[in-house]
């Protein structure tokens, strides 16, 4: 099947789904405040349809999603495995930093551990594979 522009959207939609399933579904992202997860993740759902299945450049995935040739490698160099590590830590019930009543809170906490773009690139991986072996299974 051709890589058109909509079976891009598509897929990446089936990618960034896939990856919220895996983090229990949307009612878990919304209870662990991790929203803001999700623009990252799609931008590395693109980067890895483009790379995987145009064969793009990461010059060329850097100027379609608006970004550095850094972050487009950095997602691209993203350890698949560590997703897992990510579902670990938020299962920690010690509060990192409490958002509603911290006056210091800068939106930004102390460790990478709840960043939105911290392993967003591995996240998508996951789903990426596992959408490919859904694919491979149709067909």
């Amino acid at each position: 099947m051709e890589m058109t522009a909509e079976r891009v959207d598509d897929k990446v939609m089936d990618v960034v789904t896939t990856a919220i399933e895996e983090l229990g579904g949307p009612g878990e992202v919304v209870r662990h405040h991790d929203q803001g997860i999700l623009p990252a993740l799609v931008e590395s759902a693109y980067a890895l349809i483009l790379r995987e299945e145009l064969g793009q450049s990461n010059k060329a995935i850097a100027r379609f999603l608006g970004v550095s040739i850094g972050a487009v490698e950095s997602i691209l160099a993203a350890p698949m495995e560590s997703h897992a590590a990510r579902l670990h830590s938020r299962e920690d019930e010690l509060p990192e930093f409490d958002r509603h009543t911290d006056p210091d809170w800068s939106g930004r906490p102390e460790t990478p551990r709840l960043e939105p773009e911290y392993l967003a690139g591995a996240m998508a991986k996951f789903a990426y594979s596992v959408v490919q072996r859904r694919e491979s299974r149709s067909h």
